[in-house]
C-alpha cells in the first residue's frame, strides 16, 4: 500500500524509541529539554493532497510550520525555529522519505523515513551520517 498521506493528518504522540534517540535529535538540534518536553506532548498535523503538491503543517509545544512540496523536487522546508532547509520528498514503496543533503549548513546529511506500521502507528526512521535511531508515535 501507498504511504497514506492524509491518514497521516491528526495528533500524533511518541511512544518507544531507539537507545540512541536522544543522541539522534540532539544531532538535529534539538536540546535534551525540549526532547523531554516531546516525549510527554502530543504533535498534530494536517496534510493535504492538492493534486500535485502536498501540504504539511504541524503545531507542537506552541509552535507552528507549514510547509508545501512536490514529490522527487528539491524544495525549502521551514523548521518550528524558523530555520529554512533544502529537501527532497520521495515515496520509496510504503514509505515517505526525506533527503536533507545539507541539514547544517556544514554538509551534513539526513535522511528521515516516515512508514505507516498500522492505521494508528507511524516509525520515523533517522539516518544522520553513521548515526541510525528511530521512533514510533501512536495516532492519538
Amino acid at each position: 500500500m501507498p504511504f497514506d498521506f492524509e491518514g497521516s493528518s491528526g495528533t500524533w504522540k511518541v511512544m518507544k524509541t531507539s537507545d540512541n534517540y536522544s543522541q539522534v535529535m540532539q544531532k538535529l538540534g534539538m536540546s535534551p529539554g525540549n526532547l523531554e518536553k516531546l516525549m510527554q506532548i502530543g504533535v498534530w498535523s494536517e496534510v493535504k493532497d492538492l493534486g500535485d503538491k502536498y501540504s504539511f503543517k504541524s503545531k507542537m509545544m506552541g509552535l507552528e510550520m507549514d510547509n508545501t512540496f512536490k514529490l522527487g523536487e528539491e524544495c525549502e522546508q521551514t523548521d518550528f525555529a524558523g530555520t529554512k532547509r533544502k529537501v527532497t520528498f520521495t515515496v520509496e514503496g510504503d514509505d515517505l522519505v526525506a533527503v536533507y543533503p545539507n541539514f547544517d549548513g556544514q554538509g551534513l546529511h539526513v535522511r528521515q523515513t516516515r512508514t505507516r506500521t498500522d492505521q494508528n502507528t507511524m516509525r520515523m526512521t533517522f539516518k544522520i551520517g553513521d548515526l541510525e535511531g528511530w521512533n514510533e508515535a501512536q495516532k492519538m
